[in-house]
């Protein structure tokens, strides 16, 4: 038992090492784009990991802006939205076009 006990420690400490290097990371990513601070760091990690996908980054943009529920996608010929953004949409489903689409094609937290 003693020896399980050492290991458990020992996983335990390293597991705060890296506690600690997750949570400086997204430090740097909230310097980077502020609104990140209001939102959760699951949230945050969340988007960074879908961060190429703006269809699933989608789902926090009412937690990062103010009644902005989702955006509006170019399709495709077969009605496959691209990750070109022609407006978004509120969460009273009133719908504002963009003066010119945004490519949202990349990596969120990239400058």
């Amino acid at each position: 038992l003693h020896k399980w006990m050492q290991h458990f420690i020992f996983f335990l400490h390293r597991l705060a090492l890296c506690e600690k290097a997750l949570a400086e990371y997204l430090d740097t990513k909230r310097l980077a784009f502020p609104r990140f601070y209001f939102i959760s760091s699951a949230d945050l990690l969340d988007i960074l990991s879908n961060g190429t996908n703006p269809h699933q980054v989608q789902r926090h943009l009412s937690k990062l802006f103010d009644n902005m529920a989702s955006m509006k996608f170019q399709t495709e010929g077969d009605d496959e939205p691209t990750k070109m953004a022609l407006g978004m949409y509120s969460k009273e489903d009133e719908y504002v076009n963009f003066r010119e689409p945004c490519d949202c094609d990349g990596q969120v937290g990239k400058a």
